[in-house]
């Protein structure tokens, strides 16, 4: 089971979840967090990760493809915050990567 929220404040959104971020309920949070950023305007974003208590495989893509779009995250327990210090680590080293450009075959025919 996952319980999804979302919080109002002046200025900033908090999307909540709390249970089990995995298959079937991962259709949900990702539609949830959708509509969310479609009214974000220029507020602050917030991803609350403290209630949960498990992420598969399918949660953890969700994450990280949330976390790419850059809210600041809150999580608790060993293994939510350890799977979310990893995911921003990647999410990090892929936007490191993308800025740099893509570098050049050594086949490339537009070398000189």
């Amino acid at each position: 089971m996952l319980k999804i929220t979302t919080k109002e404040r002046p200025g900033s959104l908090t999307f909540v979840l709390e249970g089990r971020l995995c298959r079937p309920w991962t259709a949900a949070a990702e539609q949830g967090w959708s509509n969310l950023m479609s009214t974000a305007g220029d507020r602050e974003l917030l991803l609350d990760l403290e209630g949960v208590t498990f992420v598969d495989r399918e949660g953890e893509a969700l994450l990280a493809s949330i976390i790419e779009q850059g809210p600041k995250v809150r999580a608790s327990g060993v293994l939510v915050s350890h799977m979310v210090e990893q995911v921003q680590k990647r999410v990090l080293r892929k936007s490191r990567r993308d800025s740099r450009g893509t570098p050049r075959s050594h086949c490339d025919p537009g070398m000189p």
